[in-house]
Formats: C-alpha cells, sequence, structure tokens
C-alpha cells in the first residue's frame, strides 16, 4: 500500500470516530445539565424547609433575637416624676409616744416658800415626724438612665408635737400658807412637759433620722414601682447627668417610632 493511500484511510477512519463519539458527548452534557438543575431544586427546597424550621423553632429564639429591630429608650422627664411624688404631700414616718416627769414652781424661796407654789407633774404626749414631699421642686430628681435615678429629699421635720391632755395629770401641788393656787402655773408645767417630751424625741431617740430613713425607704420603693432599679439619695440637689447614650445590642438596629397622626 503507498503512503497516500494510507494517509487517506487514516484520516477516513478518525473522521467516522470523531462522528460516533459526537451524541456521545452531546447526551453527557445534556444529562449534567438535568442533575445540575435537579440539584439546584433540591437544595432550594431545602433551604425553605430549613427556613421554616428555623423561624418556628423556639430553640432558634435568642438568634432570631438579632434581627429584630431595637426601639430607642426614652428616659421619663424628672419634672413629672417630682410632681408625682409630690401628691404624697407630708409622708408620717416615724411617731414617739412618751411620758416626763417635769416640775414646775415659784416664790419657794421666800420666807420658807409661804407664799410659794410647786407642781409635779406627769407630761403624756406624741410626736410625730416626716418628710414633707410637696417641698421637693425641680432640680431635685434627676434620671441617669433607664434603671438609674438620683434623689435629694427635703429635710425629715416634726409635723407633730402634742400633749394628751387627758392622759397628762398633777401628781403633786403644794401651795404655801400665804399663797393660792396659780392657774399659769399649771399651764407652765403642761408647757414644759410638752417640750420636754420633744426634746426626748428629737435628742435621744433621733426621730428625724428615723423619719428620714422611712422616707428614703418608702420612695424606694416608690420609684421602684415606676421602673427603677436602683435610687441613689443625695445630701445636695443632684447633679445633672450626662446625656443617656443606649446601648445597641450586636446586629440590632436602632429604629424611631414615629406616632400615627
Amino acid at each position: 500500500m503507498s503512503r497516500q493511500n494510507y494517509d487517506e484511510q487514516y484520516d477516513d477512519n478518525r473522521g467516522r470516530r470523531r462522528s460516533a463519539l459526537r451524541p456521545i458527548v452531546v447526551t453527557f452534557f445534556i444529562v449534567l445539565f438535568a442533575v445540575a438543575a435537579l440539584f439546584g431544586i433540591g437544595l432550594y427546597q431545602l433551604y425553605q424547609t430549613t427556613n421554616e424550621v428555623v423561624q418556628n423553632s423556639p430553640l432558634l429564639k435568642p438568634v432570631r433575637t438579632l434581627l429584630i429591630k431595637s426601639t430607642p429608650e426614652i428616659l421619663p422627664d424628672p419634672m413629672t416624676i417630682v410632681l408625682q411624688v409630690n401628691q404624697i404631700a407630708r409622708l408620717e414616718t416615724a411617731e414617739l409616744k412618751a411620758e416626763k416627769i417635769v416640775t414646775s414652781q415659784r416664790d419657794t424661796d421666800v420666807l420658807f416658800g409661804l407664799f410659794g407654789e410647786s407642781i409635779v407633774f406627769v407630761a403624756v404626749g406624741q410626736v410625730i415626724a416626716g418628710v414633707d414631699f410637696q417641698k421637693m421642686e425641680e432640680g431635685d430628681i434627676q434620671v441617669v438612665d433607664p434603671d438609674t435615678v438620683m434623689v435629694h429629699l427635703p429635710d425629715a421635720e416634726v409635723l407633730v408635737a402634742t400633749l394628751d391632755n387627758q392622759a397628762s395629770y398633777v401628781v403633786d401641788r403644794d401651795v404655801g400658807l400665804f399663797s393660792g393656787a396659780d392657774p399659769q402655773l399649771e399651764t407652765q408645767v403642761r408647757q414644759i412637759g410638752e417640750q420636754a417630751i420633744l426634746d426626748y424625741a428629737l435628742e435621744e431617740v433621733q426621730i428625724l433620722q428615723t423619719a428620714d430613713d422611712n422616707a428614703k425607704q418608702y420612695l424606694e420603693g416608690f420609684l421602684n414601682e415606676l421602673g427603677f432599679e436602683e435610687v441613689i439619695f443625695t445630701d445636695e440637689k443632684p447633679p445633672i447627668p450626662p446625656p443617656y447614650e443606649q446601648e445597641i445590642p450586636k446586629g440590632h438596629i436602632l429604629v424611631t417610632v414615629t406616632p400615627s397622626p
């Protein structure tokens, strides 16, 4: 066989092989495309099913919160709180009932007391102390953040100091031989008894301190009911706190709520 005939036969065989492979290649790509399409549809359906499970699963609720929009925290107006506290008015936070023995006399050192008079008196009385919340004014309350508030209370004061005239009585009354009973002396000894009970309440019992402590405890509970967790009491008007900056959790978006018309 000549070289030319051999080359022609070789080219002819190669062309027939190419013609035979072409349908196979085309079929392969068609099948590959169909498989890829089915695989894509399966993935999409799996995504839809998984997404529904995620949305409805209570176990993944903490994760879903990352997608919740955060609402700005609005601090209450301190003056509004002051006005609410003013409505409490005078709050009686400490009470004392006491008994004191007092004496009063006149001219007992003149002529052996012949013209004198003396009285021994048992004074029974009551002292009530508290805080007048109506005296609170602007600046006495400062809101630091949604959980913290600073408060300056008015000073505790004696609201009632009175003598129980029915329970009080004269133990002994000594009138000089040349003297008569002086009504003013009994009035005087009653006043002395009332003052003695008040001094006892202020100096020994420290009723004003007790009233102040109880008033703070009461107001702290009142402010806790308004949502404040920490109440800081100051001796003077509290300083104006820096502007509050709300902490936004990672992944949250701060959204300003626009009131509907």
